[in-house]
């Protein structure tokens, strides 16, 4: 522990002014994801579903999977909700809580990628790679809210990290955090998969260095054996709920995989969507959703990653670092569905990295030409960065509407049981759903009771109409007309009586 101690103070007295521009970079990567955090966070169906599933695996009821994903009718692990729980509960139940712990998760990944960044590329490096990811709004928005998928970077960020250790340094021991965080990266989204490639390449190439040496070799099997067994018992859970209800998630990734229709493409010479993929890409990451240029700077950054490796050939980090991004991107391309930024979850940190090292390389050139374009590409990015930043944008305030329209529901049903349903084209009615249970409303689903009242929230503007509307809970009501109706934050309340 001494000596420990004595590492850290000797790396502070050499690197202050690295160690203060790292500070400030953390510090302000944490203030733009906490601010408003309650209200711009997102909570709509999905995270009304997420935190009622955390309050019944806090009072007791073990969880054995985690979330369905859209496509494929495929169920994700449930290591999200043991990780969200304890701050779900110290937040006593309010789902700000998750959020606020998915911020300091996206911070500490910042952190991390600054760390990793220096290791491979360099000081200025991992600085610039820090700040850009710190303020880039994609992240920012995907770093206040409690999602599956927002904790993935961390994980994926870790897992490379891990084999480029047991590539590059012959440090086995860190084949059991590879196997951890892959198992955490995994069932936060199943693109963790794209992972498996890059991790089994550089192990197989760890292999075939160690071969000839028998007591390395046996290290390197012994702990690939261990980190194997550390995944599997992560995933313990969605094995055992595969058993109990007859594979129905590994039949659902045989169909993904079988039907390749509307899922996939495995020829990617064949595939139409590189241009697609790489425009959204450098719109959303590089730019910060500007659109203007966006293929020409994505055909630069193509361009400089391939300058880079031709200056790079023995950097382990970057040969790394590439074939991580090279995975990722050919995975997206081959991928015939529509693609969402948090898909590109997993690839936020070397996106990042990426830049990191190429705007240092030419800011640090020897040629003032290449110095000049440097730092003026970098004052660019940073100011594309700051004048669309999430922050600056208007409030959604989704949890405090969701919570008062519930409220406004238990005051004018009189404590009278009531029915509840909502038409919403993008929504579903589960953020509502955990207030009615929170505040112990008499609310019933349509299928258990029909009571003598309806209430419902409209989400779909002036055009809703929710007398005949074939929304199922509305639809199961029955005939019924409007007898009162409120607006709460631009969302259309109605309370519905039978018509006789």
């Amino acid at each position: 522990m001494e000596k420990i101690k004595l590492k850290f103070l000797l790396f502070l007295k050499k690197n202050r002014l690295e160690v203060a521009l790292v500070t400030l970079i953390v510090f302000v990567a944490l203030v733009l994801r906490l601010y408003k955090i309650d209200q711009f966070m997102t909570f709509l169906g999905d995270e009304g579903r997420d935190v009622r599933v955390l309050r019944d695996l806090l009072r007791g009821n073990l969880v054995f999977i985690g979330p369905q994903t859209s496509i494929g009718n495929m169920y994700l692990g449930p290591l999200y909700y043991y990780l969200v729980a304890p701050t779900f509960l110290i937040a006593n139940y309010n789902p700000v809580g998750p959020a606020i712990q998915i911020a300091f998760i996206g911070t500490f990944t910042v952190f991390l990628t600054w760390a990793f960044g220096r290791k491979w590329f360099g000081k200025p490096a991992g600085l610039i790679a820090a700040l850009l990811f710190a303020l880039s709004p994609v992240a920012i928005v995907y770093s206040r809210s409690s999602w599956n998928p927002n904790p993935m970077p961390l994980f994926t960020l870790i897992s490379v990290w891990g084999i480029w250790q047991v590539w590059a340094k012959k440090k086995f021991l860190y084949l059991s955090l590879v196997g951890v965080s892959m198992a955490f990266a995994l069932q936060m989204h199943y693109l963790g998969l794209l992972l498996l490639p890059v991790l089994g390449i550089f192990w197989l190439l760890t292999l075939k260095n160690t071969w000839s040496k028998s007591k390395i070799k046996l290290s390197l099997i012994k702990h690939t054996l261990l980190s194997i067994f550390c995944f599997l018992v992560l995933m313990s859970p969605l094995a055992l709920f595969d058993l109990k209800h007859d594979f129905m998630n590994f039949n659902a990734f045989k169909t993904f995989f079988s039907d390749r229709q509307t899922t996939i493409n495995l020829n990617p010479a064949r595939s139409d969507r590189f241009s697609l993929i790489l425009s959204q890409l450098s719109t959303d990451f590089i730019l910060s959703n500007t659109k203007q240029f966006a293929v020409p700077a994505g055909l630069l950054t193509l361009a400089g990653a391939v300058w880079l490796l031709l200056k790079n050939k023995k950097n382990s980090g970057y040969l790394v670092l590439i074939t991580w991004l090279f995975f990722g991107l050919l995975g997206l391309v081959v991928y015939k569905q529509h693609v969402y930024d948090h898909y590109y979850g997993f690839l936020f940190p070397a996106i990042y990295l990426l830049l990191g090292f190429g705007l240092a390389s030419l800011a640090t050139a020897s040629q003032k030409a290449f110095k000049l374009l440097g730092v003026i590409a970098l004052i660019i990015l940073i100011g594309l960065s700051l004048s669309h930043s999430p922050v600056r944008q208007t409030p959604n305030n989704q949890l405090a509407r969701t919570r008062q329209i519930i409220q406004l529901i238990i005051k004018e049903s009189g404590d009278q049981p009531f029915n509840f349903g909502l038409i919403a084209k993008q929504n579903y009615d589960e953020s509502y759903r955990y207030f009615l249970e929170y505040f112990h409303a008499p609310a019933f689903r349509g299928e258990d009771k029909i009571t003598e009242q309806l209430f419902v929230a409209c989400e779909d503007g002036d055009k809703c109409q929710p007398e005949g509307n074939p929304a199922y809970q509305v639809a199961i009501f029955g005939p019924s007309h409007i007898v009162s109706e409120w607006n709460v934050g631009g969302i259309k309340v109605y309370r519905l009586f039978h018509t006789r």
